[in-house]
């Protein structure tokens, strides 16, 4: 072992031998190449200073016997050798090999040095978790580039979906452990929103699983072979095309009380779900229980959906129920161009008013108006059956919802009508990340890169790092198998 060390000191005197030489030569050079010559030589320094840090720590002296998920075993002369991935690139390490007692051969081996390493399946955690981080932001495949950009190495595309599947999997337990910020303000704000993310569904992901071996002369015969086999037709209006499931999103955080006002939003979260809006609600609770829900000020904020606002009823019974300001203006510009030129000085001159009156709190007066703009329509005549109705609807939308429209006192407080948060949180959160052009997830994975992204857009990745150091990582042998999802049923596509 002795040996092992002082050739692995060696190695780093002639790395940094070679590093010195190389800064320190009399001749004319561009930068750029010596920056990337010098980047290169510093990760073959970094790589001897790993192998001098494994030698050493293989040579601590360790009992020979020692329990092992409730087994004994003991330590062998066996010793294993494999390539590790670390941040400075692949470092050879030999360690030695645990067997359990009275199995010996026949049984799993065990590495306990790499469990005291911390290693993660042949990958250092700072290797997964910067991986991790990258495949939360971008593409599998530009994550990998990106990290060879730095490292000049890259996981293979197994080992990157391994390394999510297992990170991905401690995500929401941290989110759900994170404690309560220290300086959280008076009142607590909640809302509510969903985006869909494109699914791989059943007929496309069986269509995957079918192997094809063809040359790549042949590769444009063999696309136009597909689409004999599967066409596609062309669809109607209204009619989708990404097999969406929706990803539910919720974002709470509180309000400081200040001379001037409210100040906010203060230590915003953000936590989301493809399995249903109840979960999502379920989680919500949860987290605002934490934070005071019950014993402060709490306002609720959402679109117009009937779930959520039943949802609302049965987990936050008691905060101040408020329909998204915009939400309704939108409704307000829906009839308005039932009774006026769309782009016209009247339009904008009667949503003027509208608004004024929505504003001020004045909601009977609104709905009188829409009555009498909807009794002035003609019964008979072009067009008119499709103004009544979308008329109408607006019309029984904002009776439903106008004890959910207290905006003047909201606003005489300076509290929130809008729900531009949750709005913009859910375009970062599944928009920039899991709708992108082409792509297809399953159902498993989608809910890991969802969590990550939870907590990166949070700030918490440090943390999320430490609680995973805390833990015993083992990446699995093969990545999770992809669940199909499918919006709308094959036999209804196939009619």
């Amino acid at each position: 072992m002795a040996t092992s060390i002082d050739r692995a000191r060696s190695d780093v005197q002639r790395a940094l031998e070679n590093a010195v030489s190389w800064a320190d030569r009399d001749e004319a050079e561009r930068f750029q190449a010596f920056e990337v010559e010098l980047w290169h030589r510093l990760l073959a320094l970094g790589r001897a200073l790993v192998s001098l840090f494994f030698a050493r720590q293989v040579a601590r002296s360790r009992p020979t016997r020692y329990e092992h998920e409730g087994h004994e075993h003991v330590l062998t002369r066996e010793v294993r050798g494999s390539e590790i991935g670390t941040r400075c690139g692949k470092v050879v390490f030999e360690r030695p090999v645990g067997r359990r007692l009275g199995f010996w051969r026949r049984a799993k081996a065990d590495l306990p040095v790499d469990r005291e390493l911390g290693l993660c399946g042949g990958f250092s955690l700072g290797v997964v978790a910067a991986v991790a981080r990258l495949c939360a932001q971008m593409a599998f495949a530009s994550a990998r580039s990106t990290f060879r950009e730095f490292s000049e190495w890259a996981p293979s595309s197994r080992a990157t979906l391994r390394m999510i599947d297992t990170i991905g999997g401690q995500a929401r337990p941290f989110l759900e452990q994170a404690s309560v910020p220290d300086d959280d303000g008076e009142v607590l704000v909640v809302l509510v929103d969903a985006r869909g993310a494109p699914m791989i569904s059943s007929a496309e992901y069986s269509r995957r699983r079918v192997k094809r071996a063809v040359a790549a002369a042949n590769q444009r015969a063999e696309r136009r072979r597909r689409r004999r086999l599967y066409p596609r037709p062309r669809r109607t209006k209204g009619k989708k095309s990404k097999n969406a499931k929706s990803a539910f999103v919720g974002v709470i955080y509180t309000l400081r009380r200040t001379a001037d006002g409210f100040e906010g939003p203060v230590n915003k979260r953000l936590c989301a779900t493809f399995e249903s809006h109840r979960a999502l609600f379920e989680w919500l609770k949860r987290e605002a229980d934490k934070r005071g829900y019950g014993r402060k000020r709490c306002l609720f904020l959402a679109d117009g959906s009937d779930h959520i606002w039943d949802l609302q009823q049965e987990f936050f019974p008691d905060a101040e129920a408020c329909v998204d300001w915009y939400h309704i203006v939108e409704k307000l510009w829906l009839a308005g161009g039932c009774l006026h030129r769309e782009g016209s000085d009247a339009l904008r001159e009667w949503i003027h008013a509208h608004k004024k009156l929505l504003r001020r709190g004045k909601i009977s007066q609104l709905l009188a108006s829409l009555s009498a703009a909807y009794a002035a329509i003609p019964k008979t005549g072009p067009g008119t059956k499709t103004k009544r109705k979308q008329l109408l609807d607006v019309m029984k939308h904002i009776g439903k919802n106008q004890h959910r429209m207290r905006y003047d006192k909201l606003r005489r407080e300076d509290l929130p009508i809008g729900s531009g948060a949750v709005e913009g949180a859910v375009r970062n959160l599944v928009g920039m990340r899991l709708d992108g052009p082409g792509m297809r997830w399953g159902r498993d994975r989608s809910e890991k890169v969802l969590h990550l992204r939870c907590i990166l857009l949070n700030g918490q990745w440090e943390e999320f790092v430490a609680y995973l150091s805390r833990r015993t990582l083992t990446l699995a042998a093969q990545p999770v198998v992809a669940r199909s999802y499918d919006a709308v049923p094959q036999e209804d596509l196939a009619a």
